[in-house]
């Protein structure tokens, strides 16, 4: 009997091992997957902040005297640039979208600004990249979300915050604001 046990016994520790094993390989897997997704993002968000000064100089031309709006631009450019980590980031972008939204609705006061090309190419590439912005933050979020499923359900939660692995926060910006900033021009 005690060889059966013993055999048992080893049986049950190299299951062990292996579940410890591969849920390890997963996780590192995942949290890989959510650094890629965050980097992904990040390009994206920085490509909108770098589009905010030439969409400034533009308006600039046309609106001299809707230099707080400008300012304002030019401030929730600079907070962006220093965010770090996703609620930071989010709360960031937020005020980046608030922003711009002013912007665009510069626009409607200015039909000779809606009318420049320079300005439709650059609200044209805003667009585009608040979409990719939208696209890359609902892959993030999906990754973060299956990397925390990961970590919470059982038999990860018995080894992942003791092998390293913490829950990443989630990218929520603030969708209203957002939507300001997708104003089609005619």
């Amino acid at each position: 009997m005690t060889g059966t046990t013993g055999a048992l016994l080893f049986g049950a520790a190299v299951l062990v091992v292996l579940v410890v094993w591969w849920g390890y390989n997963r996780l590192v897997t995942l949290r890989n997957r959510v650094e890629a997704a965050w980097a992904d993002l990040d390009v994206h968000l920085e490509r909108r902040r770098a589009l905010i000064p030439n969409l400034v100089a533009v308006v600039e031309a046309y609106a001299q005297h809707e230099r707080d709006v400008l300012e304002s631009v030019t401030a929730a450019r600079a907070g962006g640039d220093h965010a770090e980590g996703a609620a930071e980031q989010s709360q960031a972008e937020g005020s980046v979208d608030d922003a711009l939204g002013q912007v665009v609705a510069l626009a409607e006061a200015y039909p000779d600004l809606k009318a420049d090309e320079r300005f439709r190419d650059l609200h044209t590439e805003l667009v585009a990249t608040e979409n990719k912005i939208a696209f890359s933050r609902q892959l993030y979020n999906d990754t973060v979300t299956a990397l925390r499923n990961r970590l919470e359900s059982f038999p990860g939660n018995l080894y992942a915050r003791r092998l390293g692995f913490a829950p990443p926060e989630l990218f929520a910006a603030d969708v209203g604001a957002r939507a300001s900033t997708r104003v089609v021009l005619e």
